[in-house]
């Protein structure tokens, strides 16, 4: 009986040992699996979020491209602002120096659209004077952003101060982006719009080069050209203006502008009057004209004091002469007469008749032969 119970026990012993090593490894390979399960959900939760970001930022863009469109109001034609204002519109390309403000886009002076437009309408502006409803007060130049596919363009808007209503505003200018991907460079070209006279024959062209990718436009030289650069950013919402009169724009005690309860754009007073002197100074650049000059000034002469010389000075005080003063009878000046008469047969008369003669073969008194007559 002894030896049985001990078999039997030991036979328990072995039988509850084999389970025990059976279950320790189901439990192994059941770590194994386990593990590797988590290690598989890991890889699926970091793609299902990463895809969830891609989502919402595609999201956040289209959203604000649906605000921009929904904000902006659809821009009228001329003639129904035309209507709607009781006056005939007026816009010619002296209004805006849009020469002036592509040059300190350019430069990096200004790296937003915020910042243009606190620019173009802060008090003392020095880049636009648009008053197309001619009530006698600047308009307010909103600066509207437009996407078109991959590119990105901003329309200058005149808002009529006499109405203070965007939906009457007339288009003065665009600032438009082109990928040049093929050429490596992105193009900005500006251009006045219909509504300005004489604006169709402008057109201001820069390159920047600049390296195209999946996500956005890398500009080559960021400082230069950072207002475009900021532009292209794919992750930025789309720029909206809510603003339509100077009065929407505040001057801090130390001359700094921002948007009244805007902090997000300001232009520091130094910033601010470097940009208006810039503006001064291509303004002043374009209005220099080189006007050509005429030299009329008499050969010297050896006075000797004879009544008549063929290269002398005669003064005559008689009646027929009208206190004139001859240099010359064969080529020099003759003031008198009505006039002023340069050479002889072949010179320039001014006067005489009441006009100019320039020509050759003739007598010098009105008539210039094979010349230019201006005057009667």
């Amino acid at each position: 009986m002894k030896a049985t119970f001990r078999t039997s026990l030991g036979f328990c012993v072995l039988l509850l040992a084999c389970d025990s090593a059976a279950e320790g490894g189901g439990k192994v390979e059941a770590k194994a699996d386990a593990k590797a399960d988590i290690k598989l959900d890991t890889k699926a939760v970091a793609d299902a979020a990463a895809k969830a970001q891609a989502d919402a930022d595609a999201d956040a863009r289209a959203a604000a491209v649906a605000v921009a469109q929904v904000t902006i109001p659809t821009l009228k034609t001329v003639a129904e602002v035309e209507a709607a204002l009781g006056t005939k519109i007026v816009l010619k390309p002296a209004d805006l120096d849009l020469k002036g403000v592509v040059e300190l886009l350019a430069k990096g002076e200004i790296k937003t659209a915020a910042e243009l437009e606190l620019f173009l309408n802060a008090p003392g502006a020095a880049a636009h004077r648009v008053d197309f409803d001619a009530d006698g007060k600047l308009d307010y130049l909103q600066v509207v952003e437009v996407r078109l596919g991959g590119n990105v363009d901003f329309e200058l808007r005149a808002v009529p101060s006499s109405k203070l209503d965007a939906s009457l505003a007339v288009l003065v200018a665009t600032l438009a982006t082109v990928r040049a991907e093929a050429e490596g460079a992105l193009k900005v070209v500006a251009s006045y719009s219909a509504a300005v006279e004489g604006g169709a024959e402008f057109k201001l062209e820069r390159d920047f080069k600049a390296d195209f990718k999946a996500d956005g436009v890398v500009l080559a030289d960021a400082g230069a050209g950072a207002f475009f650069g900021w532009a292209l950013d794919v992750k930025r919402p789309a720029y909206v203006s809510a603003h339509v009169s100077p009065l929407d724009i505040q001057i801090a005690a130390d001359g700094a502008a921002q948007f009244a309860g805007d902090v997000s754009a300001s232009l520091a007073a130094a910033h601010l009057a470097a940009l208006r002197a810039a503006i001064k100074v291509e303004a002043l650049a374009l209005a220099a004209v080189d006007v050509p000059k005429i030299d009329i000034t008499p050969p010297k002469v050896d006075v000797k004091g004879v009544a008549k010389a063929k290269a002398g000075l005669d003064v005559d005080h008689s009646a027929k002469a009208e206190s004139s003063i001859k240099v010359g009878s064969g080529g020099g000046v003759n003031v008198g007469s009505g006039g002023i008469k340069v050479g002889g047969s072949a010179g320039i008369s001014v006067g005489g008749g009441g006009g100019v003669s320039v020509g050759g073969g003739g007598s010098g008194k009105g008539k210039a032969g094979a010349g230019i007559k201006i005057g009667k």
